[in-house]
This record gives structure tokens, sequence and C-alpha cells, in this order.
């Protein structure tokens, strides 16, 4: 009985947090309030299961598409990159400018700015003669040097292996082909708000946003759209996250996410630019000793 009362306990404490994460102290609560931009890494192992784009990299398993074996009850099984692009597209949220996030930005200008940068017409990329390599680095990037023999970016078989190509995951880089430069970087608008009546900190997310990325790393990383958080948590409550080591049961990209599952770094405290990853841990490092202050009488 005592490990069925624990086990309880834990589960209505994940269950606080999540709604914390949803519900945020009230303005007048507010002791002390940080308007803080962290950036992720997806290719990092605590982060993969994030993003299955990753595939590629052999951290993951194809899931079969066999409705008798396949029991997951997640319809976004691609990572959240390619959940957020298919929503955006079929029209459930609304899109918002990164240097202007009082301008909404439709799914069409995203697409062609998009488009123009795998086709090599993009800023700063410059006209390519002959229409070749694409000059973002998608031919680099697709080169397969991380990856093992007969598979691609996807995580399927490529054609003229033994695999059938039937059983393949359903990939979206056919309807979207630059979504492999959304697939290494994503950052998160929130703010970090000291609950004066809980003594606790809170972490308010408020806009995710899609950072496009050079893979060969001449052009710099650069945000292509906001999304406002409270407007995709249907899509990420429909996301799958899988623990690749256990079996037993997946869980959804927001439950990962409102729970601090992941690994960051900070980009932006309150407008001041963080520009190397020593400064971002010594920002980090600094937030966590103001906050013990706090406690502190």
């Amino acid at each position: 009985m005592k490990t069925i009362r624990t086990m309880r306990y834990f589960v209505v404490l994940a269950g606080l947090a999540i709604v914390w994460a949803q519900f945020p102290p009230r303005t007048d609560d507010h002791f002390w309030r940080k308007k803080v931009v962290i950036t992720l890494d997806l290719r990092e192992k605590i982060n993969v299961p994030l993003e299955s784009g990753q595939e590629g990299y052999q951290l993951y398993t194809n899931y079969s598409t066999d409705p008798i074996t396949d029991k997951s009850p997640y319809s976004n099984r691609e990572g959240f990159i390619v959940a957020l692009v298919k929503a955006f597209k079929e029209g459930k949220f609304v899109g918002f400018d990164p240097k202007n996030l009082s301008r909404q930005m439709t799914f069409e200008e995203f697409d062609s700015y998009s488009r123009r940068i795998e086709q090599g017409g993009g800023e700063g990329a410059g006209a390519q003669e002959g229409g070749g390599i694409d000059e973002m680095g998608g031919e680099e990037f697709d080169s397969g040097e991380f990856m093992d023999e007969g598979m691609d970016v996807e995580g399927g078989a490529v054609e003229g292996t033994a695999a059938d190509a039937g059983s393949r995951t359903p990939s979206s880089k056919d309807a979207f082909p630059y979504i492999k430069y959304y697939r290494t970087l994503a950052r998160f608008i929130e703010d970090r708000i000291f609950d004066k009546n809980k003594s606790d900190m809170y972490y308010d997310i408020q806009y995710l946003c899609l950072v496009r990325v050079d893979p060969k790393g001449a052009l710099p990383d650069e945000d292509a759209v906001c999304f406002r958080y409270k407007d995709v948590m249907d899509v990420m409550d429909d996301t799958q996250w899988r623990n690749r080591a256990n079996d037993a049961e997946d869980r959804s990209v927001r439950e990962i996410i409102e729970l601090r599952r992941f690994s960051s770094y900070v980009t932006i405290v309150s407008g001041d630019v963080v520009n190397t990853l020593n400064q971002a841990e010594l920002r980090r490092q600094q937030m966590i000793e103001f906050e013990h202050h706090l406690w502190t009488y």
C-alpha cells in the first residue's frame, strides 16, 4: 500500500507540473520575472526523441505501420518539427514573424521563403548557375556520413535494399523538401517567473520558433517562424516522444517539454544576447544563484 501511495503522489506532482505550465501565476504574484530565449540542439542525445528526423543517426528503430502490431495513440510520429509544419499548412494556427512578433506570417510566406532556400536563392545564398548542388548544403546534409549503409535520413531503407519500402515510416520530405534545414535547432521564448506566494519558479513558454540552419555553416542560423505555444499545445499533445530504450509506453512531446525533460542553453536574457556557450552557462548559473538567494531570509 505504501508503494501505491508513493506512486500516486508522484503522479499528482507530475499532473500539477503540467497544470502550472499552462497556468502561470497571476501578474500581481510575480516577484521576479525575466524574458529568456533558450535554444535546443535537437542532435543532443536527450533531445533526439523530440525530433524523429534524426533517425538517420541510428538512434531509432523504424516503427511498423501494421495496425495490428503498432498501438501508438499518436498521429504525429515524425517529430514535432514536421508536426508543426503540417499543422501550420492545414491552418490549425497562425505563425508570427520572429523579427516582429506582432505581425502574423502565413504558411505561404514561410513556404516561399523555405523553398527559395532549398533552391539556393534565399537571402545571402546568391544565384546558382546550372541548378546543380544546393547552395544551402542540402547535398551535404543527405550525404549519409553518419548513417549505416542502406538507410536514408528519414530512417527508412533506400531503394534497392531488401527492406520493404511499404513498411517505412511515412515521410514529409517530399511535401516539404526544405524540412531538413529545420531539424537541427529550435527556440523557446519564455518568461521565468518567481511566484512570491508559493516561492517557486515557473517557466511560462510564450513562443516556439523554428530555426533555419545551414548544414555547411556558411550562413548564420536564422529564426524562420514563431508559433504561440498555447496555439500549438494540441498538436504537441498528439506528437509522439519515444523512449528508444523502453517500448512499454511513449509520451507526448508536450508532456516532455512542460516537464523540462530536455537540454537547452540560454540565448537571450531580457534583450541581452549571449554569444558563446560559456556565456550561456554563466547566465544559467547566475539565474540559479539568484533564485537561491530569493529563498534566503
